[in-house]
């Protein structure tokens, strides 16, 4: 692709992020409806955190009094129960995340992700010899299958058909929506990724 392609191809990008963008009065995309597979998504990307983090549970509840979301997520338990609001959760609460429980954590990821970085993109590196990458990547799966064991309701087909992928492209394709999460405007990224435009 020459260089004229590739900057209208940033620019077309770039206007349909802006088609996205909240709106300071109302904290809502304008036309949009939030995706029904957003509470799962969040929880997942929140598990990718987990596996690349040890005590990750203790880094995201200070990271969120650092970014001053400590009111929302002031506890384990306050923050459990929102993420039991997946339905493929083990204790599923039948409850939805409010728009401002979305943002809350739309921002709680994207500051973790940032931190994460180095990390997600050795993962997604394509330029380290195979035999490290698959090394790294077997760590990565064993460890999130396991906590996806754990805490997910193993007699749903979807977490099953997760446990059973050997290709991993889910946890690939969670991996890039954090990468994409990070730096300026990482978080109005990941938050239009939640959308459903009208």
């Amino acid at each position: 692709m020459n260089k004229s392609n590739l900057i209208s191809k940033q620019n077309e990008y770039l206007n349909n992020v802006s088609k996205y963008q909240e709106t300071s009065s109302e904290k809502k995309f304008i036309n949009c409806v939030v995706a029904n597979d957003s509470n799962r998504k969040l929880d997942f990307l929140i598990l990718v955190i987990e596996t690349l983090q040890i005590n990750a549970s203790d880094s995201l509840l200070f990271k969120a009094k650092d970014i001053g979301l400590s009111a929302e997520f002031y506890n384990r338990v306050e923050f459990w129960k929102i993420r039991c609001s997946n339905p493929l959760r083990n204790t599923h609460t039948f409850t939805s995340l409010s728009s401002d429980q979305i943002d809350s954590l739309v921002y709680l990821i994207s500051a973790m992700a940032e931190n994460l970085y180095p990390l997600i993109r050795q993962l997604l590196s394509s330029k380290e010899s195979k035999s490290l990458n698959q090394e790294r990547w077997s760590l990565f799966t064993t460890r999130l299958k396991s906590l996806i064991s754990e805490r997910m309701n193993n007699q749903r087909s979807y977490i099953v058909s997760l446990l059973r992928d050997d290709n991993n492209n889910f946890f690939r394709e969670l991996l890039v929506i954090l990468s994409l999460s990070c730096g300026e405007g990482g978080a109005n990224r990941l938050k239009a990724s939640l959308y459903h435009q009208l």
